[in-house]
């Protein structure tokens, strides 16, 4: 039972010895710090620095009995009144807890991709992790970023039912590949909606994508990099940005059909 009491003391916050000691005075009622250490099996030397912590709780008074100084112990039910003077000090601090995990939890995660092999970690990510994506840039730099493998991407991420959104620079090359792609269907061309801006458009060797709460900022210029967002905040503010360029694309989209 003893085992028991000292465990449970210890989980309200007590440390071992603490609570053997308090045990002690509390079962001799009023004791001198020899009687205390013997009861509690505790060095006489040590007895004195807990003592004056289980003061300070006050969890043990001091008496003066014939000239000389005992320990008492405080009646058990004391424990409730340390528990509401702990629950109205964390009270008065959750706010500020609150504060500080929101600004922790709203604090975007920013991570940098380098070279060939750091642009096909990025992609296989969207392909593991998207449902659906928004695409922006231009589309010949983000071919022949990798030849070949990006093309094999494109495939892989219509195969898997990515809804897609892509707005292209009007290069002669990305509007006959758009034109060929909306004369075939299949599972690739049904889940992805493309539009297109002219080429005047500044768009030269970049491009963004947006997927789940994630922005990635592709640089296509030799050697490759990607720059991968993860922010709440930021990707609703990219959508926003990607809704009014869709919404530009449509004025021209009819021109490369």
């Amino acid at each position: 039972m003893q085992d028991k009491i000292i465990k449970n003391l210890t989980k309200y916050g007590l440390t071992n010895i603490e609570a053997r000691i308090y045990m002690a005075i509390l079962a001799l009622e009023s004791a001198s710090v020899d009687k205390i250490s013997k009861q509690a099996e505790v060095n006489r030397t040590s007895c004195y620095p807990v003592l004056e912590r289980l003061k300070d709780q006050g969890l043990v008074g001091q008496v003066k009995k014939k000239g000389r100084t005992e320990f008492k112990a405080s009646a058990p039910e004391k424990f409730y009144d340390l528990l509401d003077t702990k629950k109205e000090s964390i009270e008065k601090i959750i706010p500020d807890l609150k504060s500080l995990f929101e600004i922790s939890r709203g604090k975007p995660d920013v991570r940098f991709y380098e070279g060939e092999e750091g642009l096909k970690t990025v992609l296989n990510s969207i392909l593991e992790e998207a449902d659906e994506l928004l695409v922006f840039g231009e589309g010949d730099s983000f071919l022949n970023a990798i030849p070949g493998w990006t093309d094999n991407y494109v495939e892989k991420r219509g195969g898997k039912s990515i809804k897609v959104k892509i707005i292209l620079k009007a290069s002669p090359a990305a509007v006959k590949a758009i034109q060929k792609r909306r004369s075939t269907d299949n599972k690739v061309s049904r889940n992805t909606k493309v539009r297109m801006l002219p080429e005047a458009y500044k768009i030269d060797c970049s491009s963004f994508d947006i997927y789940n709460n994630k922005i990635v900022l592709y640089s296509f210029k030799k050697p490759t990099n990607a720059v991968v967002i993860e922010s709440r905040t930021i990707s609703q503010l990219m959508r926003t940005v990607f809704g009014i360029l869709w919404d530009l694309a449509e004025k021209y989209d009819h021109l490369f059909k």
